[in-house]
């Protein structure tokens, strides 16, 4: 009998309320990467802020200093003595767990923190910005006693049992608010501290992992127990949904299916749910903010599939128990195996058929599946198909979640059986143009999350099966609906674009503009000029010696300085099409062209990497971080600023790519066969002396005129720098626009260039304009070039 119980009270212990979860594995979750993002760019608000006092921040300095005598006493006595509750409750519970990995954690993450705090205080110098604003005192950015406090916090929160957490908000909020008495009321400290922490933390969680939050299988068979259900062994299902917890048991009446609804799973379905709206045009279903209100949707949809005779899980029982608050919900399972655990010979058409007439019915329920898999149905005794569970169906569903299903359901049977059976069921289910109907949903971005991690190679098979689905139809393949409201690139695209305005505005601030180039001696603008197309030059002869089969040098130059028009067009896609495009018209494959561009780009590296090391041993010691120039910002620190920030951006991709196992995992299979490529072609070139000295040589004529193209520029103003110095500058700069994904590194490499001629004791004035100058002839311009010699490419039939 269906019964839905509420609360049933649990004896609390002093352990259930400060104590530690259980310890039943790690997890990294990728919302850590979010988190640091989030992090470091409400830091970077909070810089800003400290930088400027603005009238908000003034008037509530204003209402703080206002404040009576012993309110403020009060505050400062709460600062102290809640930072020390906080950190002995967070001591007690690491060194009671004796989890050495728990207790490493705080002490890395404080470490962390104190260090980056400090670091950061240093680098922003709000007291000193503004007292040259003539606001005084300030207080230092960020407050360290607030930043190692959250990120200590932040860092236990999962190890914590829920009324520790609660305890540890209660007093970082506190802490938090009296912080307004101790740095004189201005809140961009607070929130600046609090990011640092949150940050820290999410670092440490990425590097460490965090528990992963499983129930202890017999606390759950004691919670089923008060529902008055006694089950049997526990083993994890095969069916899981992010937040929460599955498990296949039995009891006196059959198999049941247990879904434990624990601590954190509410955040968890929040977060899905608003990473996907902001991510995807459909949001996907309704979120429900509490757990019974959880437990009861899922009662609602099972109780409509089994109103509907679809074969479905029953609900035994369900309820909210226990100390920890879990919400239980007990299934009766139905009885069969999934589809994935059949013998081949067991997959017959009927069965195909079957699965098409429950999705079929499903969606005439207005309900939609959204999580298909191989293992997300099953086959019963009798030949009947059915859900293993309904957790992530949705109520309001739009036709294109709809098709989804549809899409998803053919892939499935496709993974199953083969193409020509999968087609042919879901060609007599749907007809064909209901068929014709799912193609533009036939993706892999529409394709569920379950069913990309079980199906290999998933990517692969729905494209062809697109494919196969659009030649038996005999029609041409749709356009592909667009699922995303945005993709990685615009994104990483629009960061980058705000970073090097960013480093751009930091190093333009003190400059004036109506005069800077005053000074200009205009004879080196032709000298300028020329130097700075010769870098096609020798880049032209790297992509010679790239490749073993002999090229004319003509064209070549053409397609180099046609890649000047193509990159600012469509970025390096762009850029790889036209090559390809020119390799395929000199008798080559498109593996050759692209292993190629890889070549030349190792190369390049190479080259630069041993410039720069030779460059920085012999004239090192003429760069000076801490200082700009003879007349640049008044405190100096400009180059200082970008260099450090270059090292931030730079840490964070290096974590990203490292502690990430998903980004990781996409970076090794687009780089790995790149590479390989790569290394089969260069066995063959280094069989042939010439063609390395052109791969490297040509590379290294091209660093060479960049570097003339620098000095030119700053002769032009009067300035001088040696080859060698202005090499590291050109190279350092160069690595910050690679790794910027900003067309040309437009802004980026302008304020890379600036700080090294900077640091290199050229005045700021004369860097600015030198810079502008070079990048004029090196960046804006050669579009214009680019696009006649894409064109005399054309008329050539070179592409």
């Amino acid at each position: 009998m269906n019964q839905f119980r509420p609360h049933l009270a649990a004896r609390s212990t002093w352990g259930a309320v400060f104590g530690v979860v259980p310890d039943r594995g790690l997890r990294r979750r990728p919302s850590e990467v979010a988190r640091i993002g989030v992090g470091a760019a409400l830091l970077a608000v909070g810089a800003a802020a400290a930088q400027h006092l603005s009238r908000w921040e003034s008037v509530f300095r204003d209402l703080v200093t206002a404040l009576p005598g012993p309110l403020l006493d009060a505050l400062e006595v709460l600062n102290g003595a809640g930072s020390i509750i906080a950190l002995l409750v967070v001591a007690t519970a690491a060194l009671v767990s004796r989890r050495i990995r728990f207790i490493g954690s705080v002490l890395v993450a404080a470490g962390l923190a104190l260090g980056l705090g400090r670091a950061l205080q240093a680098w922003v110098d709000a007291p000193g910005a503004m007292a040259a604003a003539g606001v005084t005192p300030y207080p230092a950015y960020p407050t360290l006693r607030l930043a190692v406090l959250a990120a200590v916090f932040y860092v236990a929160a999962p190890e914590l049992t829920r009324p520790a957490r609660r305890l540890q908000w209660a007093l970082l909020v506190l802490v938090a608010i009296s912080v307004v008495a101790v740095n004189d009321g201005y809140p961009g400290g607070i929130i600046g501290s609090l990011a640092l922490g949150w940050a820290v933390a999410a670092l440490v969680h990425l590097a460490f992992g965090s528990p992963d939050g499983i129930p202890d299988p017999a606390s759950i068979r004691a919670e089923a127990a008060e529902l008055g259900v006694e089950l049997g062994d526990l083993e994890p299902s095969a069916v899981q949904v992010w937040g929460e917890h599955a498990f296949e048991s039995t009891d006196a009446g059959g198999p049941v299916r247990v879904v434990v609804i624990g601590r954190d799973a509410t955040d968890a379905q929040f977060l899905a749910k608003a990473v996907r709206f902001l991510w995807y045009k459909d949001s996907g279903p309704t979120v429900a903010f509490t757990r019974p209100q959880q437990i009861q949707r899922r009662a609602y949809l099972l109780l409509l599939a089994e109103r509907a005779g679809l074969l479905a899980p029953r609900v035994v029982a369900s309820g909210s128990v226990g100390g920890r608050h879990d919400a239980v919900l007990l299934l009766r399972a139905t009885r069969g195996r999934p589809l994935d655990a059949l013998a081949p010979d067991e997959l017959t058409d009927d069965v195909l058929t079957a699965a098409w007439e429950l999705l079929g019915r499903l969606h005439a329920l207005g309900l939609s599946h959204q999580a298909l898999a191989p293992n997300a149905l099953t086959l019963g005794h009798d030949g009947s198909v059915g859900f293993v569970d309904l957790a992530t169906s949705d109520t309001t569903p739009s036709d294109d979640a709809l098709l989804a299903d549809r899409a998803a359901l053919l892939v499935v049977t496709a993974a199953l059986t083969d193409d020509d059976r999968a087609v042919a069921a879901a060609r007599q289910a749907l007809g064909d143009d209901g068929v014709t109907e799912v193609l533009p949903l036939l993706q892999a971005g529409a394709m569920p999350r379950q069913l990309q991690r079980s199906v290999p190679d998933a990517r692969h098979l729905v494209a062809r099966l697109r494919d196969r689905v659009a030649g038996d139809l005999g029609v041409e393949p749709p356009a592909l609906v667009q699922l995303q409201r945005v993709s990685v690139s615009n994104i990483l695209m629009a960061a980058g674009a705000i970073l090097g305005v960013y480093l751009l505005i930091g190093q333009l601030s003190e400059v004036d503009f109506a005069t800077v180039f005053d000074d200009a001696q205009w004879v080196w603008v032709p000298v300028i000029a020329l130097f700075s197309q010769l870098p096609q030059i020798g880049n032209s002869i790297a992509m010679l010696g790239s490749v073993h089969q002999p090229m004319p040098l003509r064209p070549v130059v053409g397609v180099n300085f046609a890649n000047q028009f193509t990159g600012l067009v469509g970025g390096s896609v762009a850029n790889a099409a036209l090559n390809i495009r020119f390799f395929q018209r000199q008798g080559m494959t498109a593996a050759v062209a692209v292993s190629s561009g890889v070549l030349v780009s190792v190369a390049a590296a190479v080259v630069q990497a041993t410039l720069v090391v030779v460059g920085l041993l012999v004239v090192g010691d003429t760069f000076s971080w801490s200082g700009s120039g003879d007349s640049g910002s008044s405190d100096g620190s400009s180059g200082s600023q970008t260099f450090i920030t270059v090292l931030i951006v730079v840490a964070v991709v290096v974590v990203v790519a490292v502690f990430v196992p998903r980004i990781r995992r996409r970076i090794g299979q687009v780089l790995v066969p790149q590479l390989h490529a790569a290394r089969d072609n260069l066995a063959a070139i280094v069989k042939d002396p010439r063609k390395g000295m052109q791969l490297f040589g040509g590379n290294f004529v091209s660093q060479l005129f960049f570097a003339l193209t620098l000095w030119a520029a700053l002769e032009c103003y009067g300035e001088s720098l040696g080859i060698l110095q202005l090499i590291v500058i050109n190279s350092f700069a160069s690595v910050l626009g690679g790794i910027m994904p900003v067309p040309g590194g437009m802004g980026v490499i302008e304020a890379g260039l600036i700080g090294g001629f900077t640091a290199a004791g050229v005045p700021e004035d004369q860097a600015v304009a030198a810079t502008f100058t070079a990048r004029l002839f090196t960046a804006y311009l050669p579009p214009i070039w680019g696009w006649f010699a894409l064109q005399w490419l054309r008329r050539s039939e070179y592409v």
